[in-house]
């Protein structure tokens, strides 16, 4: 698949949220987080490339945190991770990115994607990962 910002092969990416979890944090930003992020990742061109999709419980059930799945055809398991919608919706937009150009500049100045293997952070906050199921 090409890209048309990079010029680069771009890695198909399936976004997977909670529903349970989107209904949990209505109060904090959550219900509205894969339309969000379907819009903005649309403006950027990625719309045919990444697909957003509520789903059924991921069996996590974070307080105040929606649970999100994201692989893509180099990670197929994906990984796992807690995001409090209002906070850390930008940082998980930047993640989803890399995850579908990872050609393009690092999303963070230190040179590295803000979301390295290992413990996960989405900026100040720890983010628990996991691998896929």
């Amino acid at each position: 698949m090409q890209d048309k910002d990079t010029g680069g092969k771009g890695r198909e990416v399936d976004v997977l949220v909670c529903r349970k979890c989107l209904g949990k944090s209505a109060r904090s930003g959550g219900q509205d987080l894969p339309r969000w992020l379907q819009g903005e990742l649309a403006e950027r061109g990625l719309a045919g490339q990444v697909r957003v999709t509520p789903t059924g419980c991921m069996n996590q059930c974070p307080r105040r945190q929606v649970t999100v799945l994201v692989s893509d055809t180099e990670d197929p398991e994906g990984r796992l991770l807690l995001v409090e919608p209002r906070l850390q919706r930008d940082l998980l937009l930047k993640f989803v990115e890399r995850r579908a150009r990872p050609d393009a500049p690092a999303a963070t100045p230190g040179g590295g994607d803000a979301l390295g293997r290992g413990q996960e952070h989405l900026g100040d906050e720890p983010v628990h990962e996991e691998r896929g199921q």
